[in-house]
């Protein structure tokens, strides 16, 4: 009788299986097929990493730009204030230095200059607080140079031309005549010498007061 073990059938011998090579086998075709499961999780991790700091950086990028064009526009912005104040501090205010020249009939001269310095400086605080655009700066000015050249040619004008230019930067923007932190709550108060604002006149049925 002849040996399975060493002739199948097809005068081959067949190649007997170890058992001590059966775990390098094993191991063998497992990392051929397929990746272990702590390299994977390793992977995973290391592609989280990856992926959060992109997301660090990208943020981190969007931020600088908005950053930069907020820092732009404060700059365009804040040159263009810085303008328009030198203007009102240049040109503006000095429109009514003329009437210094001017002395009204029943003022007295040092009341009369004392009413000028609290016009100029109120006038100063309304040309620097970004109240009035350019346009507004112009026509200001323009007012201004009118109510002197009133007042020269008719110096009983004065008085009421100093009180309309109270009355309209008044009507314009009065809470920057005033200062909450002031025992009276007034910044720039009116001169002694100026007549009391007119009332407003009561508004007509339908009309917000």
């Amino acid at each position: 009788m002849r040996d399975a073990a060493r002739d199948n059938g097809d005068c081959h011998q067949s190649r007997r299986l170890r058992l001590d090579e059966l775990p390098s086998n094993v191991t063998w075709s497992y990392g051929r097929g397929s990746e272990p499961r702590g390299a994977m999780a390793a992977r995973s991790r290391d592609e989280r990493g990856y992926s959060g700091r992109r997301f660090v950086l990208v943020s981190g990028l969007v931020l600088l730009a908005i950053w930069g064009t907020l820092y732009l526009l404060f700059r365009d912005w804040r040159a263009r204030y810085q303008k328009r104040a030198q203007y009102g501090a240049s040109y503006v205010v000095p429109a009514i230095d003329p009437m210094v020249r001017i002395d009204p009939p029943d003022v007295a001269p040092e009341a009369w200059r004392e009413a000028l310095a609290q016009t100029k400086a109120m006038l100063v605080t309304v040309t620097s607080s970004n109240l009035l655009d350019e346009k507004q700066m112009r026509e200001l000015q323009i007012a201004l140079d009118g109510a002197a050249r009133r007042s020269l040619a008719d110096p009983k004008r004065a008085v009421t031309e100093l009180a309309i230019i109270w009355n309209s930067i008044a009507d314009r923007g009065e809470f920057l005549l005033k200062d909450s932190r002031s025992a009276s709550g007034v910044r720039h108060p009116r001169p002694k010498i100026l007549p009391p604002r007119p009332a407003k006149p009561a508004p007509r049925p339908g009309q917000d007061a």
